[in-house]
């Protein structure tokens, strides 16, 4: 994986989302609209890594829309990066299901700890980061981990796309 070719998504959980992501929203299926096209303008420009943090909300998103675009696009490659081997147990079963199907269809898996620890999401955030030179992301201003990932990818001098701003 080259850094000139990567390219990580950064957003938030569903309650941070428009509707509090409901994805039978029109303001959450414009936003996989955004994802979509975003990801579509970064491979023509040659990007074919694709990291997603594996977060409920954005990042789940951003990663079906990867796999979905595998079809018409076959040198692009998903990186799923958990911030621990152990992370989707903190979810729900229709998330861990959900999670499971996308790690089903990736190219590479990370997981940075072996266990879910304290920081761990933080340490996530800049192993995308580290490992990009572009993010896709969704960051409205709030503080939280989306606010981690983008201000640490301001201050690495990533090129930012930011879906908020378009929907």
């Amino acid at each position: 994986m080259n850094p000139e070719t990567t390219c990580c998504f950064t957003g938030p959980r569903p309650p941070r989302l428009p509707m509090n992501g409901n994805e039978y929203s029109a303001e959450i299926a414009g936003l996989k609209a955004a994802i979509r096209a975003a990801v579509i303008d970064a491979y023509e420009e040659g990007f074919r890594f694709f990291m997603s943090g594996m977060a409920e909300g954005f990042d789940l998103f951003a990663a079906e829309t990867v796999i979905e675009l595998k079809k018409n696009f076959s040198e692009i490659a998903l990186i799923a990066v958990f911030p621990s081997a152990d992370f989707s147990k903190k979810h729900s079963a229709s998330v861990r299901k959900r999670i499971e199907k996308i790690l089903e269809n990736s190219d590479y898996a990370v997981s940075l700890c072996e266990s879910y620890v304290p920081g761990c999401e933080h340490l996530r955030n800049k192993y995308m980061v580290d490992n990009s030179t572009r993010i896709i992301g969704y960051y409205n201003g709030f503080s939280g981990g989306t606010a981690h990932c983008w201000n640490y990818a301001v201050k690495n001098n990533l090129e930012l796309v930011n879906l908020y701003e378009n929907i």
